[in-house]
């Protein structure tokens, strides 16, 4: 079987769509992480069906597709898999990344404050979510843990914290 017998084979079951569309996703959120840090979001928003009608524009020259009157079915199908980019983008981050997050972050806390007390995950998760909130409930929170070097505590969680 060559290249062009297995994209013909993907194509009639509609897995280029698929392939294609991780890829874009991936290649997302690659790009959003290094080179296109600094780009508006509002931008990087279309950045996934951009990616998906070049690379799937690609695909179609790789597999002898491409013509001048089939860019319209090209671009749809290059839509579709910046569709498809984006849905897998609001899934991983609504039940993956939140979920992972939250317990870095709780990890964070106790490993942080581990010399002045051990705390339980429950505890942890209540400092670490008033970090998100503001300094003077985590203050509160810390006194009871490390009395003494609550400020010092709360300086090394807010830097640690940010980086996440």
């Amino acid at each position: 079987m060559d290249l062009v017998q297995f994209f013909g084979y993907l194509r009639q079951f509609n897995a280029d769509i698929l392939v294609i569309g991780v890829a874009v996703w991936g290649l997302t959120a690659v790009l959003k992480r290094t080179l296109l840090k600094s780009i508006p979001k509002k931008y990087i928003t279309l950045l996934p069906f951009v990616l998906g009608i070049l690379l799937f524009t690609a695909y179609a020259a790789i597999a002898g597709e491409f013509s001048a009157g089939a860019f319209a079915d090209i671009a749809a199908s290059g839509i579709t898999c910046g569709s498809l980019a984006t849905v897998i983008h609001v899934v991983y981050e609504q039940f993956v990344r939140k979920q992972t997050k939250t317990d870095v972050r709780t990890a964070c806390v106790k490993a942080v404050l581990a010399p002045y007390a051990e705390l339980s995950d429950e505890d942890a998760k209540a400092i670490a979510d008033a970090m998100e909130k503001g300094s003077e409930e985590a203050e509160e929170l810390l006194r009871a843990y490390c009395a003494d070097d609550t400020a010092l505590a709360l300086s090394i969680l807010e830097k640690t914290l940010s980086t996440l």
